[in-house]
């Protein structure tokens, strides 16, 4: 046996180097850079609608040049309107059974989502929306302005991404759950007591709550052990909690 071994990395297409991503805090970016390949995409969403007889979409994954702050605003005021939680709901049903339906979209002057648009330099919008059990999910593709009107090749470029893009999203929310999973879900939705934590310590928690060590926490996020074990000591102080499995029962407790 040879003292001096050949090492070489493991072969990884694109693709697969996306897939690899899924159950990760990377995944939104890597996702996202994925589809810049094909066109440019300014930011990138999904909701999950539970249950198609009573509409209540969540926000499950996204990632973009808007921060996640707004992210989360926007959310809120599209899924406050009854019209807008209808419109999930008829993209969705005209899904084919185990397909897809692809749309492109820019709101008219009277839609609630026209100032949001307007406000964020969002140009046109392309969905792609399924069924999943008693729901589906719909992910939508924001193009800025600065980039103008998707021209046909691109989406036609598009069109041959979106639906892994779609999948992979759908792969996530079954591994990870929706933004309302996590700590630092919550904590953007103004749910007390998240709404204590510093985003810091919400990340600590997030990793927490999936069973990642100390660790593996400090080089998740490039901090040392200490700093990792401080932040957890801070926010189960301010969250009541104890343990790991009692930050997971509190966030369970609270999402949705």
């Amino acid at each position: 046996m040879s003292d001096n071994p050949i090492t070489s990395p493991l072969p990884r297409d694109p693709v697969a180097a996306v897939v690899a991503t899924v159950p990760t805090d990377g995944f939104g970016a890597a996702l996202l850079a994925h589809i810049r390949t094909q066109a440019e995409i300014a930011n990138f969403g999904a909701f999950l609608v539970p249950d198609l007889s009573n509409p209540q979409p969540v926000l499950s994954v996204w990632s973009g040049q808007m921060s996640d702050y707004w992210f989360n605003v926007n959310a809120r005021r599209i899924t406050s309107h009854d019209t807008l939680r209808r419109d999930f709901v008829e993209r969705i049903r005209r899904a084919p059974p185990g397909g897809l339906v692809i749309d492109r979209w820019h709101p008219p002057a009277d839609d609630p989502r026209a100032p949001i648009y307007i406000r964020d330099k969002v140009i046109e919008r392309v969905s792609v929306a399924s069924h999943m059990g008693r729901g589906g999910f719909v992910s939508f593709y924001l193009r800025g302005e600065r980039s103008g009107w998707l021209t046909a090749t691109d989406m036609d470029r598009l069109r041959t991404v979106l639906p892994l893009a779609h999948e992979l999203i759908g792969l996530r929310h079954r591994l990870v759950g929706t933004s309302d999973s996590t700590a630092s879900g919550l904590r953007d939705r103004a749910v007390d007591p998240f709404t204590a934590l510093s985003s810091r310590e919400a990340e600590v928690c997030d990793h927490a709550a999936r069973g990642v060590s100390v660790a593996g926490t400090a080089v998740a996020l490039g901090v040392s052990e200490n700093s990792v074990r401080t932040l957890r000591k801070r926010a189960w102080r301010k969250l009541g909690v104890g343990s790991a499995t009692q930050l997971t029962a509190l966030v369970l407790a609270n999402r949705g």
